[in-house]
């Protein structure tokens, strides 16, 4: 009997051998973080030299920095439709933001699928933090349209600071119930730390996480601490505190032993807002130059991805719906066609060609496309109607030399390539407002905030009424912008 024992012991581990054999491993995990209306110079991780972003910088450290990184919206609300349904959203009737009024009809089309409702069937638990800016009615929540949980607010804009007083639509949900009374310091720590808390209760099983950070729109809230710590500057105040928010999401992922199996993009939702730092790109948020639609882009997955790349093809948000239904071991999405790829062939150096040779934007009359290097541009407020630039975005970045009246050919052919896509573009039910032709969110970032920051003293009558005079003015002056047949490109 006692030449049965070492055999016994053979056969028990042989069996538990054999069972960790037939366990397939978890699958990966993925993390898109959004940030929104941040301007592209005011990153280190895209040259910042006063503002520094440590902890989004080290995304790209450890993996990927997309110098030409895109989003297909030049607004909050399109932008977002973009990147979770993979799909240009003008071709489904999603061109503008949506405007703040609750309504039943606006909202992203429900015969759109979501990235969350094909990564759920699938085993994954769907988590959306943030700002949603995609419809307010119930059958337009994200638990609606993918996700088993939610955390945030639905509007496109609201204070950083708790409300005593908060709306159905500004108001912070913990799914589909009211968080009542509101009690945290500052949102943009609360969204990093609920994202944290999810992240500890769902690391046995594969997950999904969209945290959308409304850092750094408006209003511009920031604690008395950052602003202190960024000499009074308050963009840099409140990028520093997305910086620490993406550090705190980043540690609870290293921390949970999770960062090798662990998918992680950073990337802002269209260009900076005015007044914030776009440099070295022309032009800011609701234009078709670059500095609307193209952001600070970074990806990491240690050992799958290799660390210090700098990746120079132009890529778009619309991507990352392929890329994660990839990772997830997903062969095709059940919804309509994708405009995406999946990018891990390209930046494992599996794929030696680029993504993408052609891509379109649209925003009112505004309008671009870019084929390989070259990118015609029409319709911008700063551009002579009916006249599209032509640029070798290889050589301008800035977009400050045009070429059209020596390369002809060329215009004409980026202009049919633009007038073939545009043909499949669909009316948006919600139609253009006066705020979104000021290329703002709902309400537009010129009302004063929902509650002042700590920082902040309330304003006089005096200065009140010289805002209201200011932003009416604004609306008259934008209003004249707005072509017959916006359309058309050129108009």
């Amino acid at each position: 009997m006692k030449f049965l024992h070492p055999l016994l012991c053979l056969l028990m581990a042989a069996s538990l051998r054999a069972a960790e054999a037939a366990t397939p491993p978890k699958k990966p995990n993925i993390v898109i973080i959004l940030s929104d209306d941040a301007g592209y110079g005011e990153f280190s991780l895209d040259g910042s030299k006063t503002i520094q972003t440590p902890h989004i910088d080290s995304i790209a450290t450890n993996g990927v920095r997309f110098t030409d990184g895109y989003v297909s919206g030049a607004v909050c609300s399109p932008s977002r439709a973009g990147l979770l349904t993979g799909r240009y959203q003008e071709h489904f009737g999603h061109e503008f933001n949506i405007p703040a009024g609750y309504s039943e009809t606006n909202g992203l089309p429900l015969t759109e699928t979501l990235l969350p409702a094909v990564l759920k069937p699938a085993g994954y638990r769907t988590i959306a933090l943030g700002k949603w800016h995609l419809g307010y009615a119930p059958k337009f929540h994200p638990m609606e349209r993918g996700f088993t949980d939610y955390y945030g607010f639905l509007q496109g804009q609201r204070s950083y600071f708790p409300l005593a007083k908060a709306s159905r639509l500004n108001q912070l949900l913990r799914d589909r119930t009211p968080v009542t009374p509101e009690n945290f310091t500052y949102m943009t720590d609360e969204l990093a730390k609920n994202a944290c808390d999810y992240i500890v209760k769902s690391k046995d099983t594969p997950f999904f996480m969209y945290l959308a950070f409304n850092a750094t729109h408006a209003p511009m809230d920031c604690t008395k601490e950052d602003l202190a710590a960024a000499g009074g500057n308050k963009i840099k105040a409140m990028t520093m505190a997305l910086d620490r928010g993406v550090g705190t999401v980043l540690d609870c992922i290293k921390g949970n032993g999770l960062a090798t199996n662990t998918l992680i993009v950073f990337l802002n939702d269209n260009g900076g807002a005015a007044g914030h730092n776009n440099a070295p790109l022309h032009g800011h948020k609701g234009s078709s130059w670059d500095g609307g639609i193209r952001v600070p882009f970074a990806m990491q997955w240690p050992g799958v991805i290799p660390a210090g790349q700098t990746f120079h093809h132009p890529v778009i948000s619309l991507d990352l719906f392929a890329t994660s239904i990839s990772v997830a071991g997903i062969d095709k999405s059940p919804g309509k066609a994708l405009d995406g790829v999946n990018l891990l062939p390209f930046i494992t150096g599996k794929d030696n060609n680029r993504p993408h040779q052609t891509l379109y934007w649209k925003h009112g009359p505004a309008w671009s496309v870019r084929d390989g290097d070259l990118k015609l541009v029409g319709g911008n407020a700063d551009q002579t109607a009916g006249q599209a630039g032509l640029f070798d975005l290889s050589k301008d970045i800035a977009e400050s030399n045009d070429i059209a009246s020596s390369n002809p050919a060329d215009v004409k052919r980026l202009h049919a390539l633009y007038d073939a896509w545009a043909a499949g573009i669909l009316p948006t039910p919600w139609g253009r407002g006066l705020k979104d032709a000021n290329d703002d969110e709902d309400p537009d970032i010129t009302k004063p905030a929902d509650t002042p920051g700590p920082d902040e003293p309330k304003k006089t009558r005096k200065e009140k009424k010289a805002e209201k005079e200011a932003r009416k003015a604004e609306k008259e002056k934008q209003s004249d912008r707005i072509p017959a047949n916006p359309n058309q490109p050129g108009s």
